[in-house]
């Protein structure tokens, strides 16, 4: 019996962590995809060199980097952008690249690891690719 229980259980966990909007999972991005969340097209990317080399990427107006303390890339950060205090997104990206489709105008980004947060200004063009980079100078 107790087998059937943990079965069950661990089953619903996984079925509660695959169905978009059911729990913490809908948040996570799957790397190299974009995907909508809150009305923008959003993408967790930039781990191998052919992510980052993707001509595809340039298309979204704000690209955040995330840069260790040696400006290596990292990954598996929180983040959440705000516009005039109100968040208006938050996810987790394993990559060191996230993208988005926001509109023209200015943001805060900020991002989580490991206990530590870096945030910054993002401004997004009318035309191009804004960029900004946060920094965690802590040890990771």
């Amino acid at each position: 019996m107790r087998g059937r229980k943990t079965n069950w259980v661990i089953g619903c966990l996984l079925t509660w962590q695959l169905l978009p909007g059911l729990g913490w999972a809908a948040d996570a991005l799957p790397p190299d995809r974009s995907v909508e969340i809150a009305g923008i097209q959003t993408v967790c990317t930039g781990v191998s060199l052919d992510a980052r080399q993707n001509p595809r990427w340039s298309e979204f107006p704000l690209k955040v980097e995330f840069a260790g303390p040696g400006g290596q890339y990292v990954g598996s950060e929180a983040v959440t952008v705000r516009k005039a205090g109100t968040e208006i997104l938050a996810v987790t990206c394993s990559g060191p690249w996230l993208l988005f489709g926001l509109p023209p105008g200015r943001y805060e980004v900020s991002a989580t690891l490991e206990g530590q947060t870096s945030s910054s200004a993002a401004f997004v063009p009318n035309h191009g690719q804004g960029r900004i980079i946060l920094r965690f100078s802590g040890t990771l």
